[in-house]
This record gives C-alpha cells, sequence and structure tokens, in this order.
C-alpha cells in the first residue's frame, strides 16, 4: 500500500484553492488556479516557471494577493493604448482646457515615445526610473528634430550637438502625469499599484529670475512708444502681473481715478474648437475663471 509520503511531490493532491500544477510538454512548469478579478468575481490565472518551485511560487502569489483583496490586473493593450485612452475619456472632463492641452503634448512627446509601447500590466519602477534617466541626458534638439526648420542650423543639423537638455522641474512635470494616468489605472483596477510612486526624480530648485533694471526698464518703454501694447508694458512694469492676468483685463476692471486695477480673470490659449466659452465665474476680484475670456477691444 502506498503512504501519502511515498507519492511523488508533482502528484500529491493540493488542497482546495491552492490550484493546480503540472509539467508541460515543453518541460515548463504551469500552475493554474482561481483568483479575484475586477467587478468583485473570479478568473482562472496560469503561470508558468522553469522548475514545478518556480511555478509554485508564482501562483501563489497571486492567490495572496487575492486573498488580500487585489484583483489580478485586466489591461492587455500597451502603455501608450490606456495613455490615450486616458486623455480622451477621463483627463478630458476634469482638467482645464489648457491644462489638458500641456498633458495630451507631454503624453505625444515624451510618455509615448519611450515607454508606448511597453504592456501596461508589465511596466516596472525600473522602466520609469532608466526612461527618465535617457530623458535628462538626451538633447531634446536632436531626439525630435528641433534644428531641422532653422534657418541657421546649431545642433544635430550642423554636425555639433548643443545639449539642450530638460529642466528639473520639466522632468518633475513627465514624472507627474505619468503618475496621475497611471493613479487612474489603479483606481479602475487595471493594474494593482502605481510604479511611479516608487521611484522619485528629486526636488526641483526653482528658478531664480533676473528682473529689469530701472535703465533697461526706461529702454524698453522708450523703444515702445507708440505701439498699441504701449500701456499693457508700462502697466505690466508697474504691477508684475502675469501675461495671462495682464491680457484678462477689461475696461471695467481699471479704475483710472484711483488708478487701480482689479484682476478677475485670466487668459490663455484660445478654446479647442467645438467647446464652447462661458462667461467669467463670479467670485472675489482675484478669483480665476474657469473660462478664458479674450481681452475686448477699447
Amino acid at each position: 500500500m502506498t503512504r501519502p509520503r511515498d507519492t511523488p511531490a508533482s502528484r500529491r493532491v493540493r488542497a482546495n484553492g491552492d490550484g493546480t500544477v503540472y509539467q508541460r510538454k515543453d518541460s515548463r512548469w504551469e500552475a493554474a488556479g482561481y483568483v479575484l478579478a475586477p467587478g468583485n468575481t473570479r478568473r482562472r490565472v496560469h503561470v508558468y516557471g522553469t522548475t514545478r518551485k518556480d511555478a509554485l511560487a508564482k501562483l501563489t502569489e497571486k492567490i495572496a494577493a487575492s486573498n488580500r483583496g487585489l484583483p489580478v490586473p485586466s489591461a492587455q493593450g500597451s502603455v501608450a493604448a490606456y495613455l490615450t485612452y486616458w486623455l480622451e475619456n477621463v483627463a478630458v472632463h476634469h482638467l482645464r482646457e489648457n491644462t489638458h492641452a500641456r498633458y495630451t503634448a507631454c503624453v505625444h512627446r515624451y510618455l509615448i515615445p519611450g515607454l508606448g509601447k511597453k504592456k501596461l500590466t508589465k511596466l516596472t519602477a525600473k522602466d520609469v526610473r532608466t526612461w527618465l534617466n535617457q530623458l535628462r541626458t538626451t538633447c531634446q534638439c536632436c531626439s525630435h528634430g528641433i534644428d531641422a526648420p532653422r534657418d541657421q542650423p546649431r545642433c544635430c543639423a550642423a554636425g555639433q550637438c548643443c545639449h539642450k537638455l530638460l529642466s528639473p522641474l520639466t522632468l518633475t512635470y513627465i514624472h507627474s502625469v505619468l503618475k496621475s494616468a497611471l493613479e487612474h489605472a489603479v483606481r479602475e483596477e487595471e493594474i494593482p499599484r502605481n510604479v511611479a510612486r516608487n521611484v522619485r526624480t528629486g526636488t526641483p530648485r526653482p528658478r531664480r529670475f533676473e528682473p529689469l533694471t530701472a535703465d533697461e526698464a526706461r529702454q524698453l518703454l522708450t523703444a515702445t512708444r507708440g505701439h498699441r501694447l504701449h500701456a499693457l508694458f508700462e502697466l505690466a512694469l508697474h504691477t508684475g502681473l502675469r501675461k495671462g492676468e495682464l491680457l484678462g483685463l477689461r475696461w471695467e476692471d481699471l479704475n483710472l481715478d484711483t488708478g487701480t486695477a482689479a484682476v478677475r480673470r485670466t487668459f490663455s490659449a484660445p478654446a479647442r474648437a467645438g467647446s464652447p466659452r462661458c462667461p467669467p465665474r463670479p467670485g472675489p476680484p482675484n478669483a480665476a475663471s474657469p473660462c478664458l475670456p479674450a481681452v475686448p477691444s477699447r
């Protein structure tokens, strides 16, 4: 009579819920079991290994995660496919138009070329870190062909790289866009965790700006005298308002008797085609409007 301890390891019956493990004809080992899937359902997953121990360890890890309430990833597409879906179906409804435009440019210029071909479920923190390090040391003139349309090439087209690198602030922004996209993938249970959060880019130092001296300001006003926006230039020098705040001013915002201006709105690039504009949001003088009206004529 054969006792259970005399049964070969590959033929022992595993406990209910532990799954099955067996050797394939190609000599690889395959383990299969049921785990938690999105929508509070269960699905059968298959993992493979060069040895029985490897396959069993992978299956045990998935079952343990399932027992902790973590569903298995359901996304089978690429990072590029998910980023496109996220921009067109998610971000567009939660971001302002100018912010969505910046996110779109960032995705198509940096994220998709660098990470787009990878499977969303296979993306790792190492992939993100390697990609960011490459961005940090890559000349943007060469990588994006910026030199080609110039009248006088001064980089790759001239045979001498100018080493135009991305600033630490830009790298942090690109990283934040990726984190936002992957965070939504986690909420939709497409991936189990946001791997971009495990990568640190460091805290960028704020750029130091050198303001115009009094003599330079006088030269600017002298050079622009007679220009239709001369009053705008003078107002900018005296108040330090941002460009969007200056362009968002209306005549009713100015009180020429008291010499004051109320900043009630800002101005950015025109809205996308098919997107209607809306009136400024009521609120205190410094409240920003979600819609960006054009500067009225006098």
